[in-house]
């Protein structure tokens, strides 16, 4: 018999349970068992105990338990039910024998069971199967395996009918994909790995709900319980499962969540600051809008740092509000203002704070928040518009601009300062309308009466210029402005406004005697002239330039309307120019349909029009034209000239440079030769004049190269591809390339290809490499890199190695030179970077070199456009 297994079960037994010997002795029983015999019977046992000492304790227990006890033993498993206890109650004791492995009764394990409420409420074990089987919690038993064993009622309700456990057919928990996914078999796995009980919420299945004709899925949530039985070695004998459904729970905490974050997203995304603290002053939350502002104003933020050491909250004394609101319980709100230093400067701030306390309803602790407006802009606008205020009243004083309100509801009429000065009135005098319209003449009057009953009766505004009469018996001209206001379709007051224009007028009839001067000086001039607003529309416009439109009538009408041609061109361009930029602007316009040139200036005028003067240059512009093009030839035989001169002087001194010690060889060795008798002599001079003869002749070949180079300034160009030509080379210098082991790079992505002559570029690609090869350093693995790229649409070529370098400083003045070679290497001639500067430079581009001694050289080309 493993007891220790039975020990384990026996203690995992909800119900009073005991084993026994056949001698009645107590082998093993659970706490359920020692505590309901010390509370019902008054007798605590332990183990060794033997049956008699309960019997003894209650008769008639003694009476069945021994007349069923040989029972029993003759191995009859059984129940009986039997009531005990004051008051009395219900108990229900089941025998089972535990047999050996001669199938010999070695025990018998005894479960009391608490039946009472369940014998008023059943007389059969029907009712008892039915109440097991509307237990809300499944359990089911496995193998440690995890093959099924056993499952009551509930757990095949939670499996469904069609369940292989459900249907007695081989099922392994852990085996199926199904329990993967919603994580049971894991939760099996670990019972088995920690050899312990494990607790999940999960979610296994979903059900369907329908609600008329709508059908929704609703997902299931079931607490899973799984736990090991141990057998005496420690090992897991069987694995148990206890699903509890939690689905209505699951669905509460999830909505609870789903408003925590809902409240989350509010508290975040709130258009003012938000600041939590705890009752110890500590910093628990800061939203974005309150880190955007941190991050303005350059405060440092510290969301878990303590209120009294937090740079906002002492730069705004929110620690004093803190202890305030603490003590006081209540809501504190106020407005803040401070200077806070940004860099080298001090920027205003203005903040609305309102702090209040909330109570935590899970710790009952109190909570302080704070909500952090920035007024600033606010505030800033506020004295901005005390500022207008003051600037409006005394623009209307230097306006003679005033203000004025009709109460049509209790007939007060209202009138500013500024309305009292124009009348001439001190400002304390009572007004009324009988009064205020007593200063109108009795043609202005009619006016003002016609344009009130307009506006009372049909709500129409009114602008109107009238003559009155001061309180002083002064005449003036004055505009009075009227408009109505209704409030819930009622109309409530007028009000309006009333300025002294007698200035205006005076200035408006000499601007009319101006306008007729400037008429007549306008069309005197033989220049177009004409004025035109910001819309377009012409106010004016002489003789002059109605015969260059040659289009009726043009005054009072729209010159795009007249013209849409005009719409998009240069002239609508440099009129946008002249208003935006409020300065003149001078162009010149070709109308292709005339074969004609035009000359404008657009002037901005202070009214916001636009004056424009134009006169016909055609003859001009042709005789510009002539005039260019005979520059432009002239230029180019200047240029072809100037390079001849260059080529001659060059040459002139190469030749003389180049040619004078060869020469000059050959003389002294004519003169040596002649002068010895030696034969053998005379023909190691002759050799000798073979090779003097023969440098001449290359010379002259390369001199020759150059000119011709130099000369030919029309060679042919064609589109070629840097990665193409390359290739090129680098096949004609291949066994030189492998020798060398050079490595190659290139980036022509910016400028992939260029027009040149295809015999100019292979030849500058060939002395680029060929160079690298020639002067490499024997310390390192030789490299090139040829870049590309565009510049003000000429393209650039750098070509870039790790050779030897040259020093710049002693022969930089040399580089390009004819002959100049700078290392000891006997294959330098001297002439391969002077022929591709000649090559460049004759299509009139540039070559640069960057250079230090044994890191490397920089070539740096520029290829001017065509």
């Amino acid at each position: 018999m493993n007891y220790a297994l039975l020990n384990q079960v026996v203690e995992a037994l909800p119900d009073s349970a005991a084993v026994f010997d056949t001698n009645l002795q107590l082998l093993a029983m659970n706490q359920a068992f020692v505590e309901n015999n010390k509370k019902h019977l008054g007798i605590e046992l332990k183990e060794g105990d033997s049956l008699q000492i309960l019997c003894k304790g209650y008769p008639d227990l003694a009476q069945q338990s021994l007349h069923n006890w040989k029972r029993a033993l003759a191995g009859e498993r059984f129940n009986f039910v039997l009531s005990f206890g004051n008051p009395g109650r219900q108990y229900e004791i089941r025998f089972s024998p535990l047999f050996d492995e001669e199938k010999r009764v070695t025990s018998v394990l005894m479960i009391t069971r608490n039946i009472h409420q369940e014998a008023q409420a059943q007389e059969s074990e029907g009712f008892f199967r039915s109440v097991l089987e509307n237990l809300p919690v499944g359990l089911h038993e496995f193998t440690p395996d995890g093959w099924h064993r056993n499952m009551n009622d509930a757990q095949r309700q939670i499996l469904g009918d069609a369940h292989p456990a459900v249907n007695n057919q081989p099922y392994n928990v852990l085996e199926d994909p199904f329990n993967r996914r919603t994580g049971l078999t894991g939760l099996l796995e670990e019972v088995r790995i920690r050899k312990g009980p494990v607790k999940k919420e999960m979610l296994l299945k979903y059900a369907e709900q329908h609600e008329g004709t709508v059908t929704r899925i609703q997902p299931l949530y079931y607490e899973a319980t799984g736990f090991p039985v141990m057998d005496r070695n420690g090992e897991i004998a069987y694995l148990f499962l206890i699903l509890s459904e939690i689905t209505e729970k699951k669905l509460a905490v999830l909505s609870l969540e789903k408003s925590e974050r809902l409240l989350h997203t509010i508290v975040e995304n709130l258009p003012v600051g938000y600041i939590q603290f705890d009752h110890y002053g500590f910093i628990r939350r800061v939203n974005q809008t309150q880190r955007k502002f941190f991050s303005q104003t350059g405060i440092e933020e510290q969301p878990d740092g303590i209120m009294m050491r937090d740079p906002f909250s002492r730069l705004f004394e929110l620690d004093q509000l803190f202890q305030e609101v603490l003590q006081k319980g209540k809501m504190i709100r106020m407005e803040k203002k401070v200077d806070i230093p940004i860099g080298k400067m001090q920027r205003e701030f203005f903040l609305d704070l309102t702090m209040f306390p909330v109570e935590d309803p899970v710790d009952k602790d109190q909570i302080v928040v704070a909500l952090v407006n920035d007024i600033t802009d606010k505030k800033r606008q506020e004295i901005e518009n005390s500022k207008t205020q003051d600037f409006l009243m005394q623009t209307g004083e230097i306006g003679k601009i005033g203000g004025w309100e009709l109460d049509i509801i209790t007939n007060r009429l209202r009138w500013s300062a500024q309305t009292y000065k124009i009348h001439e009135l001190p400002p304390y005098a009572a007004m009324t309308i009988e009064k205020a319209l007593s200063f109108y003449t009795p043609e202005s009057l009619k006016r003002v009466e016609h344009a009130m009953a307009a506006c009372t009766e049909r709500g129409k505004a009114y602008d109107i210029q009238v003559t009155l009469n001061t309180a002083r018996n002064n005449v003036i001209q004055a505009r009075t402005i009227g408009k109505p206001e209704y409030k819930n379709g009622r109309l409530i007051r007028i009000y309006g406004v009333i300025q002294d224009v007698t200035e205006q007028f005076k200035i408006r009839d000499q601007l009319t005697r101006n306008t007729e001067l400037m008429r007549l000086f306008f069309d005197t001039i033989d220049m177009g002239y004409a004025v035109m607003d910001k819309e377009g529309k012409v106010n004016f416009i002489n003789r002059k330039a109605q015969e260059i439109v040659d289009h009726g009538k043009v005054i009072g009408r729209n010159i795009f309307e007249v013209f849409p041609m005009l719409v998009g061109s240069t002239f609508h361009a440099r009129m946008q120019q002249c208003m935006n930029q409020q300065t003149p602007v001078s162009f010149s316009n070709y109308r292709p349909e005339l074969d004609k040139w035009y000359e404008f200036l657009l002037a901005p005028m202070q009214d916001g029009s636009i004056s424009i003067f134009t006169r016909n240059i055609t003859d001009s512009k042709k005789m510009q034209r002539e005039l260019r093009k005979a520059n432009d030839q002239l230029s180019s035989l200047n240029k072809y000239l100037v390079n001849q001169n260059k080529q001659l002087e060059d040459f002139a001194h190469i030749t003389s440079h180049n040619l004078r010690a060869p020469i000059a060889n050959l003389k002294a060795l004519m003169q040596i030769m002649n002068e010895t008798d030696e034969e053998q002599e005379k023909e190691l001079y002759r050799s000798m004049f073979q090779e003097v003869i023969k440098n001449i002749d290359e010379t002259l070949n390369d001199l020759i190269e150059v000119v011709q180079i130099r000369k030919d300034l029309n060679v042919e160009r064609e589109r070629l591809v840097f990665s193409e030509r390359l290739q090129k080379v680098k096949d004609i210098l291949f066994v030189d390339m492998e020798t060398s082991g050079i490595r190659l790079t290139t980036d022509f992505a910016e400028a992939p290809d260029i027009e040149y002559p295809r015999i100019y570029l292979d030849s500058i690609l060939q002395n680029l490499l060929t160079n690298a090869i020639k002067y490499r350093s024997q310390d390192r693995t030789p490299t090139l890199h040829l870049r590309s790229w565009t510049v003000d649409g000429g393209v650039i070529l750098t070509a870039e190695d790790n050779g030897m370098g040259i020093d710049m400083e002693r022969y930089g003045a040399k580089l390009f030179g004819f002959r100049k070679t700078f290392h000891k290497n006997k294959d330098a001639k001297g002439i391969g970077l002077f022929i591709t500067k000649s090559q460049i430079e004759a299509m009139g581009g540039s070559i640069q070199a960057e250079s230090q001694l044994g890191v490397g050289t920089k070539f740096i080309i520029t290829f001017s456009p065509e």
